[in-house]
């Protein structure tokens, strides 16, 4: 049986969710995901599709379409350019799986806040959504540096420069894209 097929397994998907779920608690690294080019495929294809998903609330397709394969690709991009500066390539399919999945879970539950956001008519109906999804924000650049600090072996501080850095490039290119 190859890897596609054990990692699309339902008890395997189960314990791969697990440990984004456990990243994502900061109670485990990226060290704990499997070193899988299958799974990185997977994971950066549903990071794609979901922020597609986001896009359309705000952006016709074509420039959805952009935006989230822009989104994917700096991931990568900042991914691979940090593990090279601090020279720990080999640890690129862990660290791009991790923050991808960590992504993609923080993103299905900021999912329903944006559409309650974009639903919500006037300024104080949409506060409660902007409040929550603001904190799915903060928590997402929190687990970031926590994927940062385990795979490049940096300090807290560092790993949190790199962490604003990529966040705000992420938010940067969107608004280029707008």
């Amino acid at each position: 049986m190859g890897l596609a097929a054990t990692v699309l397994e339902p008890r395997t998907m189960e314990q791969l969710l697990k440990i984004f779920m456990d990243i994502c608690r900061l109670r485990a690294g990226p060290q704990q995901l499997p070193a899988s080019r299958f799974l990185l495929l997977l994971t950066l294809l549903t990071h794609a599709l979901l922020g597609l998903v986001f896009a359309l609330f705000t952006l016709p397709l074509a420039q959805s379409l952009l935006a989230a394969v822009l989104g994917t690709v700096l991931l990568l991009g900042v991914v691979q350019g940090l593990l090279l500066v601090h020279r720990k390539p080999q640890r690129l399919q862990q660290t791009a799986t991790a923050l991808a999945g960590c992504e993609i879970v923080l993103g299905l539950l900021a999912l329903p806040l944006t559409a309650w956001f974009y639903a919500a008519e006037g300024d104080s109906a949409r506060a409660v959504p902007s409040l929550l999804s603001l904190v799915v924000i903060v928590w997402s650049v929190v687990v970031t540096v926590h994927i940062l600090r385990h795979a490049l072996e940096v300090n807290q501080g560092i790993a949190l420069l790199f962490a604003l850095g990529y966040t705000f490039l992420a938010y940067s290119m969107m608004g280029l894209v707008v």
